[in-house]
């Protein structure tokens, strides 16, 4: 407002070119800071276009520093469909930037040229240039710059798998734009926030994030956005077993991505089409998006999803029966794959090669890839447990400190007031306030220890203290929950019993401490044939239930026979000694006529009895 006042007040004693020449500096100045603040929706090309003409226009003459503004906005939105492009541009303009001395533009080129280094090869590599751009940022203490630097280093770590840190990123950024009083950029950053919860398994909260992000997208009528938050709508209805559920919010982010002329959120689109496809097992469907996702990305100079094209197109090929090509595309899947350490993908990756290769006849390539996807899953667990760790670490530190804060706070009040009425006790008063403080301190140790003591607690009583998953009880009141959710929600559930053969064998021959190494080693074996979403308990001895929400009778009888493959194949091997064991296993869907969870295990309990009755080594379904 005052930059406004000022203008008027020199336009009104200077020569009318003059007068423009102010004007056009001040509309520049206004148009730059909108586009910085995510003000302006960009719904075309035409509208990229008209922008960027609009503003050239407005550039003041003989202005160098408006001019690399300029040069820096131009980086960002100019070269959507040309990452070569794009990548190219941004370094001339940091050497630009540099040799004028201009930080704040060189931030904005490094953080440009970041954003196409993470298309021309992986994000991995796009992390330099973040980095390099929040370090510049911050020693000009330009907070807005400091968050948009951060909202890209977040998305980049959070592909990378590193959810903790990319959270961490967002919620500075999100603090920082709040400071600001940069309300649109600080909802749009709710998409990404929404995206981490997702990524972390949190699908309620994600998808709250992502309807209140939807309704700010919608209202400010930005078609981008809009197409960014149906691309996570499908990611999540994928996660959440309900691919067919995925597949009107995908279409509706590649019609928004068509409509934007967005080459490269086309093809991200039609890559999440044919994801979705391979899910219902639509494998020439999926074939079909693929081709033209690649042309997409090709035509864009796109190269950070050819691992992902390469591990979809293979799914595809071998749901055809096409198996000797989906290994071919397994494996160049793998190359890139491992390129960019995508421990998720890899998973994925190793899960598919192995069913792969056993239609192949190549049984012993199969076993390696599930040994190395359960060494995929081993290091995804690990990373789970870190990144929650660090969250809660996080969490505890944020909390320590606002309450810090307010304590201060009320501790300040507290001495003006007392120092106005009591000067002579001054002293008093200030050992009063260090005593408190020592206090709160040592109150929330104690709190902290006697909190992590809990979790502890809680975590042992819920636990089978051999192998490490849920005992009988944690696994008997998921499955009494679930049962509850199935029958308010209308959904399919269905249990699994199973029970190792013979196992008496092993305990009688090599001793009991053997059988326990046994025990776990084919949990472990068990674990490789489940999903994210289904449960596997002890209920005792070498019995075991696996709840499967979400799942009919065909679909349990498909578990349980990955199970029984993967227990067939696992061959435990203790003290030398390779063991070769098997499981018997009884289905049972939920029905109507069952009393609850515990009617629904006797069914599946009889069926698992009718399998080894049956000659063991075999499935039954229960009637």
């Amino acid at each position: 407002m005052l930059v406004l006042l000022l203008a008027t007040a020199l336009c009104a004693h200077a020569e009318p070119a003059a007068q423009a020449s102010v004007r056009d500096t001040v509309a520049f100045d206004q148009l730059i800071r909108r586009l910085d603040n995510g003000e302006v929706a960009l719904n075309s090309q035409a509208s990229v276009d008209h922008t960027l003409d609009r503003l050239r226009a407005l550039l003041p003459s003989n202005d160098a520093y408006r001019r690399r503004r300029y040069e820096y906005m131009y980086c960002f939105l100019a070269f959507d469909n040309d990452a070569n492009g794009g990548y190219a541009y941004a370094g001339g303009g940091i050497e630009q930037a540099r040799q004028a001395g201009d930080l704040e533009a060189e931030a904005n080129f490094q953080i440009c040229r970041g954003l196409y280094q993470g298309r021309v090869t992986t994000e991995r590599d796009a992390l330099p240039a973040y980095e390099e751009g929040i370090r510049i940022a911050r020693r000009l203490e330009n907070g807005r710059l400091i968050a948009d630097g951060l909202t890209w280093r977040g998305s980049a770590q959070s592909l990378l798998g590193e959810q903790a840190k990319a959270l961490f990123d967002f919620l500075e950024a999100q603090r920082l734009y709040e400071v600001a009083g940069n309300t649109t950029a600080a909802q749009s950053n709710l998409i990404s926030i929404a995206t981490i919860y997702r990524r972390l398994g949190e699908y309620d909260k994600a998808g709250d994030y992502l309807r209140q992000s939807m309704v700010f997208a919608q209202r400010k009528q930005d078609k981008q956005e809009q197409m960014v938050v149906n691309l996570q709508l499908g990611f999540l209805a994928t996660e959440r077993g309900d691919a067919a559920a995925a597949v009107v919010p995908l279409q509706r982010a590649l019609a928004l991505a068509r409509e934007t002329g967005s080459r490269q959120s086309v093809g991200a689109a039609l890559l999440a089409l044919a994801e979705s496809s391979n899910a219902r097992q639509q494998y020439a469907e999926a074939l079909q998006y693929l081709e033209h996702a690649a042309r997409e990305f090709q035509d864009v100079s796109d190269k950070s999803n050819t691992g992902m094209l390469a591990l979809q197109s293979a799914e595809a090929h071998a749901g055809l029966g096409q198996r000797e090509l989906a290994a071919r595309e397994f494996d160049v899947a793998e190359a890139n794959v491992r390129h960019s350490n995508n421990m998720r993908y890899l998973a994925e990756l190793y899960e598919e090669r192995s069913k792969n290769q056993e239609a192949l006849g190549k049984p012993s390539a199969a076993l390696a890839d599930l040994k190395l996807k359960m060494k995929a899953d081993a290091a995804l667990a690990r990373m789970a447990k870190t990144q929650i760790t660090t969250l809660m670490s996080y969490q505890f530190d944020t909390e320590r400190r606002e309450l810090e804060n307010r304590k201060l706070a009320a501790d300040k009040m507290l001495k003006e007031q007392q120092l106005a009425a009591l000067e002579r006790v001054r002293s008093w008063q200030r050992l009063a306030i260090l005593l408190a403080g020592v206090l709160l301190v040592l109150m929330l140790w104690l709190a902290w220890r006697q909190w992590r003591q809990s979790r502890r607690l809680h975590r042992l009583a819920l636990t089978d203290p051999l192998t490490g998953i849920s005992n009988r009880r944690h696994i008997e009141h998921m499955l009494h929950v679930a049962v509850d959710e199935a029958r308010r929600t209308h959904r399919w559930l269905t249990v699994i019993m199973l029970d190792i053969d013979h196992f008496k064998r092993v305990n009688d021959r090599h001793g009991h401490p053997v059988g326990d190494q046994v025990l776990e080693q084919i949990v472990q074996a068990c674990q490789g044939a489940l999903r994210q979403f289904d449960r596997l308990g002890r209920m005792g001895g070498e019995e075991f239930l696996v709840m499967l929400p979400d799942t009919d009778l065909e679909g349990g009888l498909q578990v349980a026979e990955r199970l029984r493959a993967n227990v067939a194949a696992a061959r435990p091997t203790v003290a030398g000694i390779e063991l070769q064991l098997s499981i018997s296993l009884g289905v049972a869907q939920l029905r109507h006529a069952d009393t609850g969870a515990a009617s629904l295990v006797r069914r599946a309990d009889a069926a698992l009895y009718h399998a080894k009755d049956n000659g063991r080594n075999r499935i039954e379904a229960a009637p």
